[in-house]
This record gives structure tokens, C-alpha cells and sequence, in this order.
């Protein structure tokens, strides 16, 4: 059973791969043929894959496209630049270019201008690289990074026409079924959510809370989802909800808080704020984020309810709440969630929100996908600035390599054949920013270092050597692969999740 989950976990992880890395680099690298061919560069070979070559598929005009063997994505190389970098009068005329077998049988080794002449270029429209001018280079070097800014727009907006998950109305959990309560006997089991009274949807948990205070009539219908399985069953039971009492339930307590200081523990209930029952409609647990930003620094008494083999036993504690409290801890150091009870000790809790693919007009998905793109621009901006006022930790912002993302990818994949495609695109789409963005990142066989030279070159009016700017590259993709390397035993060693 272990091997059959592995193997199916990686065969998931193999297909994200396919489906999210292949096609965001190659479209990578067609934004960078289109810019070639608009600025005039020619372009002698469009690779998917990484050589060995297993095949040249078609030719389109001066350009040879071929499928190679290593899966990582795709190259162009354009005239007067290898892999690594620009390349020099010699490197050029040492090139082993294969254009095709003489009847002889032998292979003809030839420069990539005289490739170019013998596929029909005339001498006096070959461009290279180097040839073109300062911001024709700037454009075909960050064109790729367009190309997948692109993508992701239309991903977004692809997302937002099949349907975005949107809240439909709130859901009620129940959190606690007495002997001789309200659904004791019945088909209701702890867990379930109530989507619906008498047919209606409820706008959230307060909602939920007015529905029941204002209900007149003897019974009442609820409508409830088992989220295990996502069975829907319907339930008639008598209307009894003029006693109800807001609840305050702790979900975890965070080590050396003022919360485990004053002795409270997880699972307990808190059914007093200051000596005052919680009011039963409104959010309980916002009722008490109010009192702790009152007390800051001073004690605040609060009445538990704690379950224990006698039954519930009523425990009173004082908090004081932390004035500066460490960022996502909050004053008291630990989980809480609104819930309400009846008379009768059953207990609702706040359950969330049903959501449910809604597809949008096309000028809203066009305004989905431009506010969408523009938040992940933020986002990532926002991370440096994050890291250093530790609002965000560096195991969360840590760079995850292609092992990582395709794990990622098969979790949110195996969650789409359930969910919809909509989840796969989003992460296609995010992989595609953040693949331009590092791409454009100042680091030298990166686009962002080229354009680097590029911008010396323009400063100083001469280019730096291509010798130079070549080794400077060979030494930047070097250190690349030593960081990638790092980050892919990482990922083994721990492996990234949704979770």
C-alpha cells in the first residue's frame, strides 16, 4: 500500500512537472524568438529540451526546431550567442553545426553565417546578438520574462471564466452533541455543517445566529454537507433557541503564552469575559479581541468550561494581555473560534463558508486577472521587506527548486480532479511570474545579468569583452547550479507542501 502511494505520488509529481515547468519555460524562450525576429536578430536553432538532440521537428523560415533529450524547458540561440553567453570570432567559426548529410554520407562543419546562407538568408539581413542595437538587446533579453508575465495574465484570466471560488453564504458547525440534545438520536454526527434553514442560505455565522433568534415557527428544516464525504441530508427537529449563550472555544495555546501562564488549555471554553456572559448573537470571539485590546497589560478574568470524566466543571483565571504582542500570536498567545450553545449544551461553531465555482463575464476575468497579477507583483515585492521586520520567516520564503514545485504541483493537481482545474492554472500562473521575475534578477547568465552588460556597455560606449562577459557568465551558471543543487537535496530531505 506504501509503494502504490509513492508510486502514485510520483507519477503526480512527473505530470505537475509536465504540465507546469515544460510549458512556462518554453514559452519563456518563445517570447524571446518573437522578440529576436521583431528586432531582426536571427535565430538559428528554437531547442525543446536541452541536448543531446533526439531530432530536428520542423524549420520555419531560418530557424531549425529540434526536441532534445534532457526535459527542462527549451533554448534559442540566436546568431552570436551559445548557451552561456555572447561568442566570440572564433568561438563562432568553430562551431559544429550540422546542416544536413552529402549523398557521400559525411557531415560538413560550417560557421553560423554560412549556416544562415545555405537555409536562404542574405548576408547583407544576418543580425547578430552583439549587432543589435542597445535597446533592441534589452528587448529580446527581457522578452522571455514578458512572455511569462503574458501567460500568467491569461492564465488568471482563463481561471476567472471557468469560475472562481466564491463564498455563497456561511456555514454552521456543530461542535458538540449531549445525550438527550437536540440531534441526539438523530443522523447528525459532530462535524457537520448547516448550509442551510428551511431551504435558505445564511450570509455567515452572525447570520446564522439572527436566523435562530428571530425563528417563530415550532420545527425547523436544516440542511447539512458531512464534510468527510460531502454527503447532503436534510433534518427536521423541534425550534427550541430562545436560550442561547455566545461561546469562545480554544482551538491551541502557544508555549510560554499568557494563555498557558494563567493555565488555560486547548479544547477549553470560555463562557465568561470579565464576569459578563458573552452576548449569543454577534462573533464571541471578536467580543473578546476587544476585551484583551481593553486590558493590554492589565488582568482580564474569564470563566472556563472544562470537560473532564464528571462532566463540565466551571474554572475562573486571570489573562493579562501582551501590549506587544510577537507578530500572529495575538495578546494572549492562543487559537480561538466563535461558537454559540443552547440550553441543551449543543454547540455551533463557526464552520467557514460554502464556496462554489462561479464563471465571470469577461470584463470581470479581465479585471480578475489584472488585479491578480498585480497582487503577486506585491506579494513578492513585499518579501524582503518581510524577512527583516520578521513578519515572515525565512523557512516560508525559502527558494524551492524543481523537485519542490513539481511535489507542490502534484498535490494541487491530485486536489483539482476534485476541485476543478481553476487550482492547477492559478500555480501555473504563479510558477510563470515568479520564473520571469527571477529570470530579470541582476545575476550574471541570468536575462536581468545580459541586460546588465548591456546597460555597461551604453555608460562606457564600448561593450565589455566578449571573453570576459562570457567567462563572468560561465561563472554565474556555475553558481546557479551549485544553488540549485542545494535546494533540490533540501527538498528531499524536506520536502515542501500545500499543507
Amino acid at each position: 500500500m506504501l509503494v502504490s502511494a509513492a508510486s502514485s505520488d510520483l507519477l503526480l509529481a512527473l505530470a505537475a512537472f509536465a504540465l507546469v515547468l515544460i510549458p512556462a519555460v518554453i514559452i519563456h524562450e518563445l517570447g524571446h524568438f518573437i522578440a529576436a525576429k521583431l528586432v531582426g536578430i536571427n535565430v538559428l536553432e528554437f531547442g525543446i529540451g536541452f541536448p543531446p538532440r533526439v531530432g530536428r521537428l520542423f524549420m520555419l523560415g531560418e530557424t531549425e526546431f529540434t526536441l532534445n533529450l534532457l526535459p527542462l524547458g527549451g533554448f534559442v540561440r540566436p546568431l552570436g550567442e551559445d548557451m552561456i553567453g555572447p561568442a566570440s570570432a572564433d568561438k563562432v567559426k568553430r562551431d559544429r553545426v550540422i546542416i544536413e548529410k552529402r549523398r557521400s554520407g559525411y557531415v560538413r562543419l560550417v560557421s553560423e553565417r554560412e549556416m544562415l546562407q545555405l537555409r536562404g538568408v542574405d548576408e547583407s539581413n544576418m543580425m547578430s546578438v552583439n549587432e543589435a542595437p542597445a535597446l533592441g538587446r534589452i528587448f529580446f533579453m527581457s522578452a522571455g520574462a514578458g512572455a511569462n508575465f503574458l501567460l500568467a495574465l491569461v492564465l488568471f484570466f482563463a481561471v476567472a471564466l471557468i469560475g472562481l471560488s466564491l463564498p455563497v453564504g456561511g456555514l454552521s458547525q456543530i461542535d458538540a452533541i449531549p445525550p438527550g440534545s437536540l440531534f441526539d438520536g438523530t443522523a447528525v454526527e459532530t462535524g457537520d455543517v448547516i448550509e442551510r434553514i428551511n431551504g435558505e442560505r445564511f450570509a455567515d455565522f452572525v447570520g446564522f445566529h439572527e436566523k435562530l433568534r428571530l425563528y417563530r415557527a415550532p420545527t425547523i428544516e436544516f440542511s447539512l454537507i458531512r464534510p468527510e464525504t460531502g454527503e447532503e441530508y436534510g433534518l427536521t427537529v423541534p425550534a427550541d433557541f430562545g436560550d442561547r449563550s455566545g461561546i469562545v472555544q480554544i482551538i491551541s495555546v502557544i508555549e510560554g503564552s499568557p494563555a498557558e501562564s494563567a493555565g488555560i488549555r486547548a479544547g477549553d471554553i470560555i463562557v465568561e469575559i470579565n464576569h459578563q456572559p458573552i452576548p449569543p448573537s454577534g462573533d464571541a470571539a471578536r467580543a473578546l479581541q476587544e476585551a484583551t485590546r481593553e486590558f493590554e497589560g492589565a488582568p482580564l478574568p474569564l470563566t472556563l468550561s472544562r470537560e473532564s470524566d464528571s462532566g463540565f466543571e466551571r474554572i475562573d483565571v486571570s489573562v493579562i494581555p501582551r501590549v506587544n504582542p510577537p507578530a500572529g500570536e495575538g495578546r494572549l498567545g492562543m487559537g480561538i473560534r466563535s461558537q454559540f450553545g443552547l440550553r441543551d449544551q449543543t454547540r455551533f461553531a463557526n464552520g467557514g463558508y460554502k464556496r462554489e465555482l462561479i464563471p465571470q463575464s469577461v470584463p470581470d476575468a479581465i479585471a480578475y486577472s489584472l488585479r491578480t497579477t498585480a497582487d503577486t507583483f506585491r506579494l513578492i515585492a513585499s518579501i524582503p521587506g518581510r524577512l527583516l521586520d520578521g513578519s515572515l520567516s525565512g523557512r516560508d520564503a525559502r527558494p524551492i527548486s524543481i523537485i519542490g514545485i513539481s511535489k507542490i504541483g502534484g498535490e494541487l493537481l491530485q486536489r483539482s480532479f476534485q476541485d476543478g482545474p481553476g487550482l492547477m492554472l492559478n500555480f501555473i500562473a504563479l510558477i510563470s511570474i515568479f520564473l520571469g521575475i527571477s529570470n530579470l534578477l541582476p545575476i550574471p547568465a541570468l536575462d536581468g545579468g545580459r541586460i546588465v552588460f548591456v546597460l555597461i556597455e551604453v555608460l562606457r560606449g564600448k561593450p565589455v569583452a566578449a571573453k570576459t562577459e562570457g567567462r563572468i557568465h560561465q561563472i554565474g551558471i556555475l553558481l546557479l547550479l551549485a544553488l540549485g543543487l542545494v535546494v533540490m537535496i533540501y527538498d528531499l530531505i524536506n520536502p515542501p507542501s500545500i499543507t
